[in-house]
């Protein structure tokens, strides 16, 4: 009969102990100082490009890239653009709008006599110099690199090309006029955050900058094309160089 107590007393204390067990479980402190902060990215609004290329201006006949006068220059096109993304698509990426800024010159002697029928000299020299202020709309498809971790960005953008020619040849005078037309332009991009993640989160954080990335893009121009009376610049080109969006 002894033997009762004891088996009521230890079954209590089993039940007391089960009751307690659950109070004893570590739980995290939410304000603990020591926790690693979580890192949000900051939005994306802005983008710049760094590019340099080569402009053909197909329209203005094959004597143009013909070795009497610029088959052996390729310019450079040099230029920049600035972007601005007002919205995201939520899956599908950054719409926004756009301007450019571009500069290029083809340079070689002048072939044949000077326009008073002597012969040229090294100094007689064909010049042929466009500078483009392009405004653009562009849509950012960035879906690959936001939602599967895949670098590649894809973005087309349609526009206006404005061009100003400057020409002038053997020393005669110059010539310069406007030729302006629509402008297409299909751009691929390897962003680099992959490269050194930790970095990149570092420039979003202390700069702002969100992605930096290298490209190459293919365009077409219909400059002077559609407007009566303008010297027709229409043509193939292509640009590589550094993008950044922050």
């Amino acid at each position: 009969m002894k033997s009762l107590p004891c088996t009521a007393a230890a079954g209590a204390l089993a039940i007391f102990a089960a009751l307690l067990a659950p109070t004893g479980t570590a739980h995290a402190d939410p304000e603990d100082w020591t926790a690693p902060p979580t890192y949000s990215a900051s939005p994306e609004h802005f983008g710049l490009e760094l590019r340099l290329g080569v402009y053909h201006p197909e329209g203005l006949g094959p004597a143009f890239s013909s070795p009497e006068y610029f088959g052996g220059d390729f310019g450079p096109m040099l230029s920049f653009e600035l972007h601005y993304f007002p919205w995201r698509i939520p899956y599908i990426g950054l719409v926004g709008a756009g301007g450019g800024l571009g500069w290029s010159q083809w340079d070689t002697p002048s072939p044949g006599s000077t326009p008073t029928g002597g012969e040229t000299q090294e100094t007689d020299r064909n010049v042929f110099e466009i500078i483009t202020v392009r405004p653009f709309l562009l849509l950012r498809f960035d879906t690959l690199a936001r939602e599967l971790n895949f670098p590649i960005v894809i973005t087309p953008k349609i526009g206006l090309d404005v061009a100003h020619w400057l020409t002038s040849a053997g020393g005669s005078s110059e010539a310069d006029g406007w030729s302006i037309g629509p402008r297409f332009a299909g751009k691929v991009s390897l962003e680099l955050d992959f490269l050194e993640p930790r970095a990149a989160r570092q420039l979003d954080e202390e700069w702002g900058i969100n992605h930096s990335e290298i490209f190459f893009e293919l365009y077409y121009s219909m400059a002077g094309e559609l407007v009566g009376g303008q010297l027709p610049m229409s043509g193939w080109g292509w640009a590589a160089g550094l993008g950044f969006t922050f």
